[in-house]
């Protein structure tokens, strides 16, 4: 099967290919559609695709363009929808074409069963809940940590809820003298948590790591004892967590987890099972997960145990491409 994947949020016109997939990076922007139609349109005739599949740019010219050649050249057509800032668009424009591509795709993917639920409901039979994929498989058992540490990754924008999680790790900070919390990622609010952790109190008990990749993002995965996803919805920010990868990073490791009520979230977390769940912008409720998992070492074991399983089950990047073609099955 070849598959042309395109994605119109690339700085630079590409095209690359990898066994059966065919990967076109197209640069946003009405100034581009030309360009980017011209190269669609000779990777079609080159390639002859069994699919092509609009990753990002559904709610755009290109994207309708590469839609409409899946009903020219009667081949089935998928789009993506990874959250709320893909349907709550902020044009009228955007979003007729929103509209447009959803009649013209013939499956649509979802990360969750929470972003599907955005869709219009004239739509939901030919979507697919396709979850996610981690690259990371554990050679052996998880480490045993003993730093009384929380992680959490991902871009400091305000919808990730780390100001929440500050103020509960201060609470938690009270309870448990050594514990500590590690801040993966970078962003625009970076600065501005940095001058929380100073105000709490919390300067020696915060680590703020910048982005990390690779192994030394695993290593930080393996020294923790628990891993967090605090997100929630902020008026000024359309995007939603639509699942929540890195939780899935984490239960690759074999952590226990917490996270909020929030999008995709839930779907991932099995309350009391592999982690615990606390409703968005409760820092108190957040703090009491928080300190029962780090102080109850055997039940973070076996929280983190099934995290595991559940990831190595729904969670491989082999699950993850089986749920993919699968939903490839619709025809024109």
């Amino acid at each position: 099967m070849t598959v042309i994947f395109v994605t119109s949020d690339a700085k630079t016109l590409s095209c690359s290919r990898k066994g059966g997939f065919v990967l076109v990076k197209c640069p946003g922007g009405e100034e581009n559609l030309g360009a980017n139609t011209g190269l669609l349109t000779t990777e079609l005739i080159r390639s002859s695709p069994d699919v092509i599949h609009i990753f990002t740019g559904a709610s755009t010219l290109l994207g309708m363009f590469a839609l409409l050649c899946g009903r020219v050249f009667r081949k089935p057509s998928a789009m993506s929808v990874f959250g709320r800032e893909d349907v709550a668009l902020p044009s009228r424009i955007s979003r007729i074409f929103f509209l447009m591509s959803t009649s013209l795709a013939t499956s649509i993917s979802t990360n969750s069963e929470a972003t599907r639920d955005l869709l219009p409901p004239r739509v939901l039979d030919k979507s697919h809940v396709l979850l996610g994929g981690s690259d990371w498989m554990p050679a052996s058992a998880p480490a045993v940590t003993r730093d009384s540490s929380v992680l959490f990754v991902g871009r400091l924008v305000r919808r990730k809820g780390v100001d929440d999680l500050l103020h509960a790790f201060a609470e938690v900070r009270s309870r448990i003298a050594d514990a500590k919390l590690v801040i993966v990622g970078d962003g625009p609010e970076r600065e501005n948590l940095e001058r929380m952790v100073a105000e709490l109190g919390l300067s020696g008990a915060v680590r703020f790591t910048g982005m990390l990749r690779g192994e030394r993002l695993h290593e930080e995965y393996e020294n923790c004892d628990v891993f967090v996803l605090p997100s929630k919805a902020v008026q000024e920010d359309a995007a939603s967590e639509g699942l929540g990868l890195t939780l899935i990073e984490a239960a690759m490791h074999g952590k226990p987890l917490v996270g909020t009520t929030h999008g995709g979230i839930p779907e991932v977390i099995q309350d009391g099972v592999n982690g615990l769940l606390v409703p968005p912008n409760d820092s108190h409720l957040l703090a009491e997960a928080l300190t029962r998992l780090v102080k109850d070492k055997e039940l973070a074991r076996k929280m983190g145990e099934n995290s595991l399983k559940s990831a190595q089950s729904l969670y491989t990047w082999k699950a993850a491409t089986n749920r993919l073609l699968q939903s490839y099955g619709g025809r024109v």
